[in-house]
């Protein structure tokens, strides 16, 4: 066996994992953080607090879902992953959509989100905002988080998904109420440095 057959595990960061961490596929190596220990991160650190105990160009893959809603600063924790991403990392976040139900009923979320913030940690947006520098690969409205019967999960979000992602934008000005609001925005960005 020669040094190309060897596997490079990918370093995944799931930062706030909760009760439902990131789920690591066969050649990842998940590194967990979370403030509370009874959920049993791998690190338990306040992620309030920077900078985040990781040595810069640390992670192929940073991991936050439903985390962002509850920062203080998201331009400092923009840059905190941004810190902590290699060149090239694959970052995704998830968090709530402003025409949700669920943006604005938990005391603790600060924020909601439209499809656009994600863009402005780019050179390419006009308002250019950070020290990062991110390219946006994906970005999805996500009409239902969760399954919730076989009506609304198997036929009715598929193709609520398939209209609000054609024109995100024309979504979300004419008719995202219409339809009781998108559970989440799903993103993809990619570090550049």
């Amino acid at each position: 066996m020669g040094l190309y057959n060897m596997e490079t595990k990918v370093k995944v960061l799931d930062l706030g994992c909760g009760t439902f961490p990131y789920q690591a596929k066969e050649n990842e190596v998940v590194t967990s953080v979370d403030f509370r220990k009874e959920v049993s991160p791998t690190v338990v650190h306040n992620l309030f607090n920077f900078p985040y105990p990781f040595e810069d160009n640390s992670f192929d893959v940073i991991y936050a879902s439903h985390v962002m809603e509850h920062m203080k600063d998201n331009i400092e924790f923009m840059d905190e992953i941004y810190r902590i991403a290699k060149s090239g990392a694959k970052v995704i976040i998830r968090v709530p959509h402003f025409s949700g139900r669920s943006a604005w009923c938990d005391p603790t979320h600060l924020r909601a989100y439209s499809y656009y913030q994600f863009y402005y940690y780019s050179s390419e947006s006009r308002d250019h905002y950070g020290n990062c520098e991110f390219k946006v690969q994906k970005v999805k409205l996500r009409y239902i988080r969760f399954p919730h019967g076989f009506f609304a999960s198997k036929i009715l979000s598929p193709v609520i998904n398939y209209f609000a992602n054609l024109n995100i934008k024309i979504c979300e000005k004419t008719w995202c109420y219409w339809v009781g609001g998108f559970s989440e925005i799903y993103v993809e960005l990619k570090a550049i440095k």
